[in-house]
């Protein structure tokens, strides 16, 4: 059984060709959903304000997706704020509050800033900040991905299960790769 999970998810990820986030060369990177399915735009994000800006204006759709963005928004706010100086904090305080006004009803946003903020109460002195919230944001992308390819894997059972029976799926809101990390 578990080496038939492992295939599964050999396969699941190998198929993982939609993606709406990337975080690379110290940017963040978004698929602009406003535009699908006719072109595809994507848009770097190097700032705070602009990540906040995206999810605003419906660049990046679903609530794992925007609490995703969020976090790394705090990364650039954090790096933006660092580099003006000493007391920085406050500053990205703001970047986290433009961050969270974005989409005052998206749960993930404020879960996501909040586990942000955590992370930055548990850095020791000596400890650079913005590498401990890199990793955190990228913390979770990869744990919404991972809970992505369990989902898949339940539901993939659970169709099996009952092939050969009229089955209907119901989604709700914004769903899949898209809507997720």
């Amino acid at each position: 059984m578990f080496k038939m999970e492992l295939a599964m998810r050999d396969r699941l990820l190998a198929a993982e060709k939609v993606k709406a986030i990337d975080w690379r060369d110290d940017a963040l990177y978004l698929l602009d959903q406003r535009v699908l399915p006719f072109e595809e735009v994507w848009h770097r994000y190097t700032t705070a304000e602009g990540v906040a800006e995206a999810i605003r204006t419906m660049v990046v759709r679903g609530a794992p997706a925007i609490g995703i963005s969020a976090a790394y928004g705090a990364v650039l706010g954090a790096r933006a704020r660092i580099a003006e100086g000493e007391d920085w904090y406050p500053a990205l305080e703001e970047d986290m509050q433009l961050l969270a006004d974005s989409r005052p009803t998206a749960v993930n946003l404020f879960w996501a800033l909040n586990r942000m903020r955590d992370r930055l109460m548990r850095v020791k002195d000596g400890d650079d900040p913005l590498v401990a919230l890199e990793a955190e944001a990228v913390a979770i992308h990869l744990s919404d991905r991972e809970a992505n390819l369990t989902m898949a894997q339940l539901g993939a059972d659970l169709i099996r299960r009952h092939q050969g029976n009229l089955q209907t799926v119901l989604t709700h809101c914004n769903t899949g790769a898209l809507a997720t990390g």
